[in-house]
């Protein structure tokens, strides 16, 4: 089987098909389990981490797709099922485009010769990012090839929230926690530009004090947002996360900058889920 090589990253990653199509800030999922079951199921022996591939060949042309989760999702059936869900389908649609382009190259004059354009690869990833009792924050990671000159990286995030739907649990964007992307990034800005700047310093090595850190800083909503609980008990920290080209060239690769919880931040989180968060000490 043919294979083909990636800029190495820190995680796997994402493109287009980054969580199911047209899923709002919240998805109602659950039938009847209480947080405290939820809690207990999560806590619970037996649970396994799932790790699905499904590879192909055809002559020269290779397909290969990988799908992880880790066991805290597995104790959390409707969260569990919900990415299923998600996985099923993009294995569904790389399936059909690699046929398609497998076909088209295998009538075209030169055969084979372009053998790259007819190799696939999908690979996506969900890590934890936090565990405090209420929600399970995931990071989403794929990495992606369809055939151009390299693969392709990006990122996502979904929470589970063990309380909503009275105790029945909910999955939802962790931008949901705010008022808006909006009031978040009006109230996080300057913080978060800093941060991303002294990343960015850190990795190329670069004399950053001349610099403006306002710029080529991405607004929120072109980076994924994880709240972190220093204390695995309340969110106290902000992680954002930027894919190759966001915040800078394919060569520079991912970022990931963090910032503290202050009295800005917390005034835009929203009424019902400020007692998730705290003060960063």
């Amino acid at each position: 089987m043919v294979r083909w090589a990636f800029v190495a990253i820190s995680l796997p990653v994402l493109l287009a098909c980054s969580s199911p199509d047209e899923m709002g800030d919240e998805i109602a999922a659950g039938q009847g389990e209480s947080a405290q079951a939820a809690l207990d199921r999560r806590l619970g022996e037996g649970a396994e981490p799932v790790e699905f591939k499904d590879e192909e060949a055809r002559g020269e042309a290779a397909r290969d797709f990988a799908y992880f989760w880790p066991a805290q999702v597995s104790n959390i059936e409707p969260f569990a099922a919900m990415l299923a869900q998600e996985r099923d389908k993009a294995l569904a649609e790389q399936k059909a485009e690699w046929e398609q382009s497998v076909a088209e190259f295998a009538d075209a004059e030169d055969g084979y010769q372009c053998i790259t354009c007819v190799n696939r690869y999908y690979s996506k990833s969900w890590t934890v990012a936090a565990d405090p009792p209420r929600f399970l924050v995931m990071l989403g990671t794929t990495e992606v090839y369809t055939g151009g000159a390299h693969g392709n990286t990006d990122f996502d995030a979904l929470m589970w929230d063990r309380e909503a739907n009275e105790g029945a649990g909910a999955a939802m964007r962790p931008i949901a926690l705010f008022v808006d992307e909006v009031a978040l990034e009006n109230t996080a800005y300057g913080d978060y530009c800093q941060a991303l700047l002294e990343a960015r310093r850190d990795k190329l090595e670069i004399d950053i004090t001349a610099m403006n850190k306002f710029d080529n800083c991405p607004s929120v909503s072109e980076l994924v947002v994880l709240p972190l609980a220093s204390d695995g008990k309340r969110f106290d920290t902000i992680r954002f996360v930027a894919a190759p080209y966001v915040a800078g060239s394919y060569a520079e690769g991912p970022y990931e900058f963090e910032i503290a919880v202050n009295d800005l931040i917390l005034s835009v989180v929203k009424p019902e889920y400020r007692g998730a968060f705290a003060l960063a000490e």
